[in-house]
């Protein structure tokens, strides 16, 4: 995310450096990098980047019941996560951002950016930073800014795999599978998927991703292992300091996914970062605009997405069943197929709500659960 608000920033007009650990923008291998056509959109890039579109999903419920959605259109493109790290940096670059690479931010000293750079070190004076550097943020620590909700550990592999859709996902409901969250297996490169879970069981997630692997008869390729952090911090502005993306903590709750919320962030920040920094006195209201509008723009979907996760942590099992059996049917699939969008759950929510009927069946089986659920 630090590309988007880098480059925002540069084209409205302000100087802008971006450190990188590496020699070109890192990429994680544990991300799944499944995002919306509109993210690719967002982010002012084109088709270069995709793998394969999705269609639909195969869903499988913990006593392995499936359901399956397909839509007539891509609501989803797979993407090679190191060429679009590359684009935007190489889009950052074309609009004057100064590149560091193989740098690192080891300090903040009021308006100084202490950077080491092969065993050397700097001092950059800055108007403004944007942290962009992960869910365990340095930046966000040195500003004080108050933790993620709650962090999931996810772990990924690649394997070869043939599937059995080519445009289609699979999402696997299970609690003794993944507690708290879900696996999955979305199909990347020819002949090769990404198979992995999310889970808050820190303790012997290991084993639920080899006993995955191990249902499907796969073995990895690779293995790869990363913190997502879910529910936004409660602040992310301090005194010329705003974080983004994952150091947000502006993950979907319902997917993990964080690259169009993140981008939107970013373009957001680097839009107030360059009208702070060009003020002859700086902005009155500091960098608070970055606050309000990101928040505008996200926090409803963010938080009916902690709202939905909360409810699917405390159900078990048979309880996922239970929804299972009343929710497959046709005319709610449907629906499904019409509305789903993965950057905005509260369309498919409110489309899902006009079948009162089938919804009054899952109210009385989970009626305690649901009780103090406010979903909009």
């Amino acid at each position: 995310m630090g590309a988007v608000a880098a480059r925002t920033a540069a084209l409205h007009g302000a100087r802008v450096l971006l450190v990188e650990k590496g020699a070109t923008p890192t990429y994680p291998d544990r991300c799944t990098g499944i995002i919306s056509p509109r993210c690719i959109e967002e982010a002012g890039l084109d088709g270069g980047v995709v793998l394969r579109e999705i269609k639909g999903g195969i869903i499988h419920a913990p006593n392995g019941r499936t359901v399956r959605i397909e839509a007539t259109d891509a609501r989803a493109v797979v993407i090679d996560r190191r060429l679009l790290n590359l684009g935007l940096l190489e889009a950052a670059q074309e609009a004057g951002v100064e590149f560091a690479p193989d740098s690192r931010v080891v300090g903040l000293e009021d308006k100084t950016v202490i950077i080491e750079r092969n065993g050397d070190t700097y001092r950059a004076q800055a108007k403004v930073v944007i942290g962009a550097d992960g869910p365990r943020s340095h930046v966000a620590a040195w500003a004080k800014l108050p933790p993620p909700g709650q962090l999931l550990l996810g772990l990924q592999a690649m394997a070869r795999y043939e599937p059995e859709k080519p445009d289609h996902i699979e999402i696997f409901v299970d609690q003794e599978l993944a507690p708290g969250f879900f696996a999955w297996v979305v199909p990347a490169e020819e002949g090769i998927a990404r198979i992995g879970l999310a889970t808050y069981q820190v303790k012997g997630a290991s084993a639920f991703l080899k006993r995955f692997l191990e249902q499907l008869k796969l073995k990895p390729l690779k293995i790869n292992a990363g913190l997502i952090p879910i529910g936004p911090r409660a602040q992310t502005v301090a005194d010329g300091v705003m974080v983004v993306g994952d150091a947000a903590a502006q993950t979907k709750p319902t997917s993990g996914g964080g690259l169009y919320t993140g981008i939107v962030a970013a373009k957001i920040a680097g839009e107030v970062a360059a009208e702070h920094s060009l003020s002859p006195r700086g902005n009155s209201n500091g960098l608070m605009p970055y606050e309000n509008r990101w928040r505008e723009r996200l926090d409803r979907e963010l938080s009916l997405g902690m709202s939905l996760r909360r409810l699917f942590r405390n159900l078990n099992n048979r309880e996922i069943n239970f929804i299972f059996d009343v929710l497959d049917n046709k005319s709610l699939i449907d629906v499904v197929a019409t509305y789903g969008d993965i950057d905005y759950p509260s369309l498919i929510l409110k489309a899902l709500l006009q079948h009162p009927k089938e919804w009054w069946r899952v109210f009385r089986g989970l009626g305690t659960k649901l009780s103090a659920l406010e979903l909009l």
